[in-house]
């Protein structure tokens, strides 16, 4: 592939992405500008329900997949020449990674003359929007090409097993007999983010957090808990929560007095991993929910305390994360109090210990597990799909690259779970500056391309 052509085509993209307006998120401006591609150059499109595949040639070598969350922020990209600090040309974004993807994509079906496919596909593991059967009919490969991983100069070619849990923490309630008020006690804009993000940071989850900061306050303060909420998405480390409380009229001075303590405590000990974290206490006007017994308040109190959350198990002559267990959501009602839990394992002896972990903890709390999305382990058949990616690398940098086992960039093993096919994942570099905005350097993406269309040259030769 010639340097300058690429060079000219991914610029060209970039200002064509930042043309776009009136877009309302970063998933939506992808779609927008991949479909306009396609359509330009006439290629085959087939809607999959929100997800597309897109036709380029006669006989295909592979599957390029992208997985694009449809809750992504809004967009951010913009375009930076002979910038020395950055060295060189560099795209800047809050979703490089989806980015620096789309514009390899879009080079590739501009430039290349290799056939192949693309599956732009919009999944989360709390709405699976695409099924085996739907890409069964259409797919005219067995090699898929992920580009979710958010590491470089390495390839993923087995992944984790994803497991989801439900567990439902039966609770009774009983009708105060003394005057009270209800009062809020909101954590919020923890850093949080997508559990695969930032793996070498520290990152509390908010269920976890605020559990501690009640108990606390309840070891000085008789209080009891109405309400106990926590997280959105499945897949998102926790970023808020609150509980929902009343305490004796009597017992409000002592309430803030120690909220305060404990605020600046916990402030102290955590701020320079959390700098934005926000802690509340409000009164509330209205009285919505029936104060929890002390049995369930202690089931509830022990449950959460007693699930681990973040890794699990960690290689340690690599440092590589083996398993991971995810506290995802957590939402009250008036009989029950639900519980979200993702696990990640890439062996099937963690994956059983964070099972058993979490059915002492329900047990203790009088409640069960209930499996829900069940994602084996992927490993392909065979390493032919690896062994191009290691000679095409090593053809193109003159480096070998590394071969690697992941949890995370799991949408293509978990679309293609009962499908025979192979599948590699891999990324782009990109660096982050101190004010979280994000950058790639032009040669990086066009290395990255170049190995991809060496693949498909090369791929049953």
């Amino acid at each position: 592939m010639d340097y300058e052509n690429i060079i000219n085509n991914l610029k060209q993209n970039i200002y064509k992405l930042m043309a776009y307006e009136n877009i309302e998120n970063t998933a939506k401006l992808i779609d927008r500008f991949i479909l306009d591609l396609a359509c330009f150059h006439q290629y085959e499109v087939i809607d999959l329900k929100g997800s597309y595949y897109i036709k380029k040639g006669v006989h295909p070598k592979a599957i390029l997949h992208l997985n694009i969350d449809n809750n992504f922020d809004s967009n951010n990209i913009s375009f930076v020449e002979d910038v020395e600090e950055n060295d060189g040309e560099v795209i800047s974004g809050k979703n490089i990674n989806l980015f620096n993807s789309v514009l390899i994509i879009a080079s590739l079906l501009e430039t290349s003359a290799n056939d192949f496919d693309v599956l732009i596909s919009s999944n989360n593991i709390q709405s699976i929007a695409i099924y085996n059967t739907s890409l069964s009919n259409i797919m005219r490969s067995d090699n898929v090409i992920n580009l979710n991983l958010k590491q470089a100069k390495c390839i993923a070619d087995e992944f984790s097993a994803l497991i989801l849990s439900n567990i439902k923490i039966p609770v009774e309630r009983f009708n105060p007999d003394y005057s009270f008020k209800s009062y809020r006690l909101s954590l919020e804009n923890l850093i949080g983010g997508h559990t695969g993000e930032d793996l070498d940071k520290v990152r509390l989850n908010a269920i976890k957090t605020i559990m501690s900061l009640i108990r606390k306050i309840k070891s000085k303060v008789d209080l009891d808990i109405c309400k106990f909420q926590g997280g959105d998405r499945y897949d998102f480390i926790p970023s808020s929560a609150y509980v929902d409380f009343i305490i004796k009229e009597d017992y409000e001075s002592d309430l803030c007095d120690t909220f305060k303590i404990y605020k600046n405590e916990f402030l102290e000990k955590n701020l320079k991993y959390e700098p934005d974290i926000d802690i509340s206490l409000v009164k509330l006007e209205d009285f919505d929910n029936l104060p929890l017994t002390d049995i369930s308040y202690t089931h509830l109190s022990s449950f959460v305390e007693l699930i681990p959350t973040g890794a699990f198990s960690v290689n340690s002559n690599t440092n590589q994360l083996i398993s991971s267990i995810n506290l995802s959501t957590a939402r009250s009602f008036e009989n029950l109090i639900n519980f979200i839990i993702v696990y990640r394992s890439l062996t099937e002896e963690n994956m059983d210990q964070m099972l058993e972990r979490t059915k002492i903890a329900a047990d203790i709390s009088a409640s069960n597990i209930n499996i829900g999305l069940n994602i084996p382990r992927w490993m392909n058949k065979d390493n032919y799909l690896t062994k191009k990616f290691e000679e095409s690398y090593k053809t193109i940098t003159g480096e070998n690259i590394d071969i690697i086992k992941t949890q995370y960039s799991l949408d293509s093993s978990v679309i293609f779970s009962k499908l025979n096919v192979k599948i590699v994942s891999l990324g782009v570099k990109y660096k982050q500056r101190e004010d979280n905005i994000y950058f790639t350097n032009l040669d990086d993406i066009l290395n990255v391309i170049e190995v991809i269309d060496d693949v498909l040259s090369h791929i049953y030769e």
